[in-house]
């Protein structure tokens, strides 16, 4: 029988550092300076899911379990190793995430069953469904960003568990939502285990593995130390857990704290804080002011919308305060909940700015891929100095929206394909 799932030699590597501030001190530095420290969040990874089967997976803060649901389902690439899914597979992580606040609870759901495979038809006949599982009233018709969390999880518990999935991926998801609700959800999630869907389960709850699943499978640090019936690993969980109560003085409990910390948040992929949070940010030195940021398209023109894959263009305009030997501008891309897609530099592109006079003016314009991705998008660009110095950056992040009719496989990004350095600021209007 083909497995479900198979998972060969996956691993899959971060970078962690005591504090967001280093972290973030190292990506500005864009590389020259290094705060953080390479730390495999799995490693050496083979599990094959038969069809049907409900797996159970526990494990400490920090064990991988996370990791290994998002590479499962696509949302992260393993460092290394394989992964095969057979069938059409629906994740819940941190149930309503993946919706965009500014459409309605309808539209968001309709988009989701689109994402997942199915056509406007079938959305439409499983829509009242959906509705009544729900059960948000007159708010499926109001923006998400007025719903409360309760609300987003039972939406979008709706529709990930009425498109008919082969495979269901849930990530602690009974663990926000009233009473009602989690009894309605655990058994849609029964009706889904019988009727011959294979399921993937992260609990801390004990109890419910050993209830709802089949099987079982342990990760400590990283590793799969044990697979079995949901009593047998039940039992070697409440082992570990009870050595790393007697260990909490031990002299390694603080890179542990760091450790748990950092694959705790790995859905923030280990990155920085969003860009309109500036807690530990370094503060400019004033020597560089940047005076604009424009989005631009293949034509040159405006461009804050546009499709996937699509060439764009960041103008950075910025005036020095003062003289400097060496510059460098910089541009960092976030997605909508502020995990950092990729950073570059002049200095990356290996385009040297050379000595700049006070009160200079530069242009530089950065032409990369748009993400495959649809979603908002936000652009941060600074102006370092020598030994990594903090110059000069945007004060808000400046937006885009990428639109596409389907999701494109493969990267999230291009990386940059052109640079261009302007040294008067008469590049022709710009409508």
């Amino acid at each position: 029988m083909t497995p479900a799932i198979s998972l060969k030699g996956i691993g899959k590597k971060y970078r962690i550092a005591s504090s967001k501030s280093l972290r973030l001190r190292e990506v500005l530095s864009f590389g020259r300076k290094r705060h953080t420290q390479d730390f495999w969040a799995l490693q050496d990874i083979d599990l094959e899911v038969e069809p049907g089967t409900t797996l159970g997976i526990l494990g400490r803060n920090g064990a991988g379990k996370s990791t290994m649901l998002q590479i499962i389902s696509g949302v992260l690439q393993p460092t290394t190793g394989t992964v095969e899914v057979n069938g059409r597979l629906t994740a819940i992580f941190g149930l309503g995430s993946g919706f965009n606040p500014e459409f309605t609870g309808r539209e968001n759901a309709m988009m989701n069953g689109l994402i997942l495979g199915m056509d406007r038809h079938e959305m439409l006949e499983r829509f009242e469904e959906i509705e009544a599982f729900a059960d948000i009233g007159d708010f499926m018709d109001h923006p998400v960003k007025t719903y409360s969390s309760g609300m987003k999880s039972r939406l979008g518990f709706a529709v990930a568990v009425n498109v008919d999935p082969d495979i269901l991926v849930i990530d602690e998801a009974l663990a926000a939502g009233d009473a009602a609700f989690k009894k309605r959800a655990l058994q849609r999630m029964y009706d889904l285990r019988d009727s011959g869907t294979t399921v993937l389960f992260v609990s801390h709850s004990m109890g419910m593995v050993n209830r709802f699943c089949t099987d079982a499978v342990l990760l400590h640090r990283g590793q799969m130390i044990s697979r079995g019936s949901p009593e047998e690993v039940v039992g070697q969980y409440r082992d570990i857990l009870e050595k790393s109560q007697n260990k909490k003085t031990d002299k390694n409990s603080e890179r542990d704290r760091q450790l748990d910390y950092t694959i705790a948040h790995e859905d923030e992929d280990d990155m920085p804080d969003p860009p309109q949070s500036k807690r530990g940010q370094r503060r400019p030195t004033g020597e560089a002011e940047v005076l604009d940021v424009r989005l631009l398209d293949d034509d040159r023109q405006p461009a804050h919308r546009v499709p996937a894959g699509s060439n764009l263009t960041v103008r950075v305009r910025a005036r020095y305060a003062q003289a400097v030997d060496e510059s460098s501008f910089g541009a960092i891309l976030h997605d909508r909940a502020g995990k950092l897609l990729f950073a570059t530099s002049t200095d990356m592109e290996e385009f040297s700015l050379g000595p700049r006079e006070k009160d200079e003016v530069v242009t530089v314009d950065f032409t990369f891929g748009a993400p495959f991705h649809a979603g908002e998008y936000s652009v941060e660009v600074t102006v370092s100095g020598d030994a990594g110095r903090l110059l000069g950056r945007t004060r808000e992040a400046t937006t885009f929206e990428v639109v596409a009719e389907e999701l494109a496989a493969g990267a999230v990004i291009q990386p940059p394909t052109r640079v261009e350095v302007h040294d008067s600021e008469e590049l022709g209007p710009v409508n």
